[in-house]
């Protein structure tokens, strides 16, 4: 099975990230009872959330890429750990989107920001990282055919770290590209030349001031 690879990414100081622990209509739609029992049970608010969510977003970017089909059901798909480690809050988990279907999830934060990676598949790398969008969008414009329709500067900056990173492991001349999945641009690809780099994967995330990438590299198809 081929190597998939998803992000999410937190900027607890953005104001959308703030009080959605206490809304209680909204935690019903989206956690399962079990969560939502933890997230009262932990006691750390808008943090404990982010675990749960960014969990089902990264997961949800892992597995669609797996199965196009699929349909991002939040409150369907739980989180699951070890139980004893309800307090602190997890390093990794899982997340379930299926019967036959576990996403591996783990977890970094830094200052002010919470990153989550989600893995689906048998890659031997696994490298992500984190970056402000004011850093990494004054590092330039991407190549031509990657500025196809982008407009917003996170776009040009995940863009930009995510070429930073696979240079890291060896990738140069590599284009991020989202070729057309039906009527929105789907997941992107690693690029060079006309061809998608085959063993690689990459997932981008942005998030009030940050950027974050992630990727999977094989490694019959290191760099």
């Amino acid at each position: 099975m081929n190597s998939f690879v998803g992000n999410d990414l937190i900027d607890f100081a953005a104001a959308h990230n703030r009080g959605r622990a206490r809304q209680a209509r909204f935690l019903e739609r989206v956690l399962t009872a079990a969560e939502r029992e933890w997230l009262a049970l932990a006691d750390d608010g808008d943090r404990g959330f982010a675990l749960l969510w960014s969990a089902k977003e990264a997961a949800y970017k892992a597995a669609k890429k797996h199965d196009p089909a699929l349909v991002f059901a939040p409150r369907r798909w739980p989180v699951e750990w070890d139980a004893a480690a309800a307090r602190p809050p997890p390093r990794e988990a899982s997340v379930v989107v299926a019967v036959d279907a576990r996403i591996a999830v783990r977890w970094e934060e830094g200052n002010g920001w919470l990153h989550c990676i989600a893995f689906l598949g048998a890659a031997r790398t696994i490298d992500e990282a984190v970056g402000t969008i004011d850093e990494w969008r004054a590092m330039g414009e991407p190549p031509a055919r990657a500025r196809d329709g982008i407009v917003r500067a996170e776009s040009v900056a995940a863009r930009n770290l995510a070429g930073h990173l696979l240079l890291r492991h060896g990738f140069a001349g590599i284009e991020i590209l989202r070729s057309p999945c039906g009527p929105r641009p789907g997941p992107p690809q690693v690029v060079v030349g006309t061809d998608r780099l085959a063993g690689v994967d990459v997932s981008l995330a942005h998030d009030g001031r940050f950027v974050a990438t992630v990727v999977a590299i094989d490694d019959a198809h290191r760099g």
